[in-house]
């Protein structure tokens, strides 16, 4: 469950992230003192370039001064997603249909008939995406060869399963 402050600072980052033709996939803030870090994750659709983190930097600077969500100094990081890029909203379930991801659900989560195999009880959860259903916000999952429908409201936490394929690599 996010903060008031993390909702916050979400709302206003994917504003301005938005009007500068990014899409703000997550943000975290870690560790407290000096060792403090806000670690902001972004992305276009053409992809980031070197330039385009630089360019983040900087509005994404501006917003953190005009709201000064945390007290104290902490360190800004802005990046890219990666490979195991988190899943936070359901736009961004749609981009990964067919890909693997691990879902961690809320621990007072309770699944229902329809929404678990055999009504199992279980919080973590890795399958393929096959299905979003906007709607009725259910992020349906094929775990172990079967559906797996999960309701978007108590995911705590999302990401993609990255994959390296060196396969196609040619050593020198």
């Amino acid at each position: 469950m996010r903060s008031k402050k993390e909702i916050q600072l979400l709302n206003a980052l994917e504003a301005a992230a938005c009007a500068q033709g990014f899409d703000l996939v997550d943000l975290e803030f870690t560790g407290s003192g000096r060792n403090a870090l806000l670690r902001v994750y972004v992305d276009k659709a053409e992809g980031l370039t070197l330039d385009a983190v630089a360019g983040a930097n900087a509005w994404i600077s501006e917003v953190l001064e005009k709201l000064d969500p945390y007290r104290g100094s902490y360190t800004l990081e802005v990046s890219s997603p990666g490979i195991d890029r988190p899943l936070r909203t359901l736009a961004h379930f749609v981009r990964a249909l067919g890909e693997e991801a691990i879902i961690v659900m809320e621990s007072s989560w309770v699944p229902s008939a329809q929404t678990a195999p055999e009504n199992k009880q279980r919080y973590k959860y890795t399958g393929l995406i096959t299905d979003v259903d906007e709607q009725k916000q259910l992020i349906t999952l094929s775990v172990d060869g079967a559906p797996c429908p999960l309701e978007f409201i108590h995911i705590k936490k999302a990401r993609l399963k990255g994959h390296l394929d060196f396969e196609g690599r040619k050593d020198s």
